[in-house]
């Protein structure tokens, strides 16, 4: 098989945010990048949603309206980890910071960072963040 990491001239998949490239969509060249792709789509997937994979994604949603408790973070890193272990296999996950902060009554937001390489290369790594909100909200960082 040809050795396709770090080539500028065979895509790997589509990047996100969706926007114009040298085709319709903007494309990922490199591994890592199309990693993080993946990434963002495995956590914004809830379980039960995508067709045929039932259990594809993770339960962050439901996560947001438990107890915040000390042992949230723990529960949430634990989901986490076996999502990507299991789908995403050539993803090794540094690090999953988790900061849980209650910033008035009515709005409760879990910052989600992860810092990860590929396996091929555990030399370069990337974070990719999540911004949940008790109003459903969710925004990622450093796409």
């Amino acid at each position: 098989m040809a050795n396709l990491f770090d080539r500028d001239d065979i895509a790997l998949g589509i990047a996100l945010p969706f926007g114009p490239g040298q085709s319709n969509f903007k494309l990922n060249y490199t591994t890592l990048d199309q990693a993080k792709t993946n990434i963002i789509n495995l956590l914004l997937t809830h379980k039960g949603e995508r067709f045929m994979q039932p259990d594809f994604g993770t339960n962050l949603r439901r996560f947001l309206f438990r107890q915040n408790t000390e042992s949230l973070a723990d529960d949430i890193r634990d989901d986490l980890s076996e999502a990507i272990k299991f789908w995403l296999p050539y993803v090794k996950a540094e690090s999953i910071d988790i900061d849980r902060s209650v910033q008035n009554i009515e709005l409760y937001t879990i910052h989600i960072s992860i810092t990860f390489s590929v396996t091929n290369d555990v030399t370069k790594f990337t974070t990719v963040t999540f911004n949940f909100n008790s109003t459903g909200g969710v925004s990622v960082g450093n796409i």
